[in-house]
């Protein structure tokens, strides 16, 4: 909140800025209309009612029709909330014009006071007074798509860099050297000890690291390979762990077509072997659910009775940072850890 307060000055201070030199024309425009000079005049009914009026009707419009309608291309209706507005404000600069400048000119200029109307309903006084609202309406609603515009050029180019930046990191987080090193320690002991394993080992590290380089560059991919690469990481972890792993993995719904961000679960698959199972025996249990568009995994898994020291989690923290650049508001994760076990808790928007 504290970034955002030197900004909300300088856009009150813009503004007030800008209503100050509206307020200059007026007089000036004022003076020269009615003296045939360029003098600075500003009459009641000029600061009292007319600018106020304005000034509503302006902001009216900004914070309330446009984002009610005009940006959601509902044209035809702010139109025609436009044309009610702007009837309005004429309406209103009359009535504060007849029930209190009159009065005042009345006492305090009598000569323009005997050249005024004195009815309160004059259609054509109403309809300029309605016109004079539009000239601001025009500008500062130009003025608010300029910077909406710019602003959302600038988060685009925001987006971008950051994207290219998570990016990269992903390309350097694809193939972990820890769990690399592991793996072929593990396929050099089976080689040794001639076991089949060794060939259904090689085959699943080919499939992950084949996925890693050529299918998981893209900025979605097919839930069901993604779901393929997760079994086969998870195949080998097995085949590391052996008995002092106990694991369930299941998946359901209906998975097919459904797209998704490359490698966005396994950092939570991961998280579970590296701080559940790597220096000790424990569990492990991974269920994905599909329902409509909607993605619900649950990752839980045991925690040693002493953790490992240095744990940091950064993996986990990538995965958020990527969620956010990804799915934006679109995901809802909740991770929980208690005593003696940890749990991730993920929804997400396909």
């Amino acid at each position: 909140m504290e970034m955002q307060q030197p900004k909300n000055y300088r856009l009150i201070i813009q503004h007030i800025i800008f209503w100050l030199g509206y307020m200059a024309f007026q007089a000036l425009s004022y003076g020269w209309e009615y003296n045939d000079e360029l003098s600075f005049q500003l009459p009641p009914q000029i600061f009292a009612v007319s600018i106020p009026v304005i000034i509503v009707a302006t902001y009216i419009n900004l914070h309330l029709l446009m984002p009610a309608y005009y940006y959601q291309r509902k044209y035809t209706r702010y139109s025609a909330a436009l044309l009610v507005l702007l009837l309005g404000s004429g309406l209103l600069t009359r009535f504060f014009t007849y029930e209190f400048i009159l009065p005042w000119e009345h006492m305090h200029d009598p000569d323009r006071f005997r050249r005024e109307n004195k009815n309160f309903w004059i259609p054509v006084r109403i309809l300029r007074l309605s016109v004079e609202t539009i000239p601001m309406i025009a500008v500062t609603m130009l003025m608010k798509l300029m910077s909406n515009a710019y602003q959302q050029e600038k988060r685009l180019r925001e987006l971008e860099k950051e994207k290219f930046t998570a990016e990269m990191g992903l390309l350097k987080a694809q193939i972990n050297p820890h769990f690399l090193f592991n793996t072929l320690n593990s396929l050099y002991a089976l080689i040794l000890k001639g076991s089949e394993k060794a060939s259904k080992l090689v085959l699943r590290l080919s499939a992950l690291m084949s996925y890693m380089l050529y299918e998981a560059g893209g900025d979605k991919v097919l839930l069901k390979d993604e779901i393929s690469y997760l079994e086969n990481y998870i195949g080998i972890e097995q085949m590391r762990f052996a008995d002092r792993l106990d694991l369930s993995f299941q998946y359901s719904g209906d998975i097919a077509g459904k797209m998704i961000a490359p490698l966005i679960l396994l950092p939570f698959v991961e998280n579970a072997f590296k701080h559940g199972i790597e220096e000790s025996s424990g569990w492990i249990t991974v269920n994905l659910k599909v329902a409509g568009n909607r993605l619900f995994l649950k990752v839980e898994n045991s925690l040693p009775e002493i953790e490992k020291k240095g744990s940091s989690g950064l993996g986990l923290k990538n995965v958020k940072r990527r969620l956010d650049l990804t799915y934006s508001s679109g995901y809802d994760l909740q991770l929980m850890k208690n005593k003696d076990t940890f749990e991730a808790d993920l929804k997400l928007d396909l």
